[in-house]
């Protein structure tokens, strides 16, 4: 063979050469690293996204929950047409919890979980814009009809309890229970009231839990300090996330004694 012919032979065996056994092994391994890197991207990016989700489907429940219980609670003691009503009268002493004449507000206490309970009721006249928890106005009673709303935490199922509202009036008999959000763990209320007559500077110069309340505190309460207290969506086993809000009572907000 000619030195041409070799070069040419030559040339050929080493363009034919391919990868070797370690090659192959560094660039799969390499290759394995590059794919479980993107998996693990990927994967935090779902959980984060789920956890953002998560967290803004509990907001949508506190503002949802907050607005329920302000509008109820902001009506407490209301009664329509004063001129020709007074309080006492529609707000007569039923057999129920309510044990005075105008008496509006009335809780127990729990220091356990689901906690505390509150009652609330108010006038509302023939298709008064006046809503109950179930979202309904008076649409059949003249010419008033008395709407009973009591709020509580419904732990029948221990890991999905609900912030439940059970409604009654002489249209709604027997009383009604409304569902209003889910992942509630704790519901604790506070009542504003005025133990120290010579102060004029508001309404409320303590807060107290029902268990603390005297007979006669119960028609004097001017607000309502309501903390909720949420299952952590993201750690269920850890501390829970709660919101609190004061709301004032429509018949007593604004005295101040």
């Amino acid at each position: 063979m000619n030195t041409f012919s070799a070069r040419i032979a030559h040339s050929t065996r080493t363009g034919q050469r391919g990868f070797t056994l370690i090659e192959m092994m560094v660039a799969i391994t390499l290759g394995v690293f590059l794919i479980g890197g993107l998996l693990m991207m990927v994967m935090s990016t779902r959980d984060a996204f789920g956890k953002q989700n998560l967290l803004a489907q509990l907001q949508d429940n506190q503002r949802l929950v907050m607005t329920f219980m302000a509008e109820v609670v902001e009506s407490t003691g209301y009664f329509p047409d004063p001129v020709h009503n007074v309080y006492t009268t529609v707000l007569s002493a039923p057999a129920g919890v309510f044990t005075a004449p105008g008496q509006a507000v009335f809780g127990t206490y729990n220091a356990a979980i689901p906690g505390d309970t509150v009652t609330i009721r108010y006038g509302a006249a023939l298709n008064d814009n006046v809503f109950n928890c179930k979202g309904l106005t008076n649409t059949t009673v003249a010419t008033y009809d008395v709407f009973v709303n009591k709020f509580w935490v419904n732990n029948a199922i221990p890991t999905n309890p609900v912030l439940t509202c059970t409604v009654s009036s002489t249209a709604i008999n027997p009383a009604f229970d409304v569902p209003l959000v889910n992942g509630v763990q704790n519901l604790t209320i506070l009542y504003g009231i005025k133990r120290n007559i010579a102060d004029t500077g508001s309404c409320a110069d303590t807060y107290l839990n029902a268990s603390q309340m005297l007979a006669a505190d119960w028609s004097n309460v001017c607000s309502v300090n309501v903390t909720i207290s949420f299952i952590n969506p993201i750690s269920p086993a850890g501390p829970p996330i709660k919101i609190q809000r004061v709301i004032a009572t429509m018949n007593a907000a604004g005295v101040n004694s």
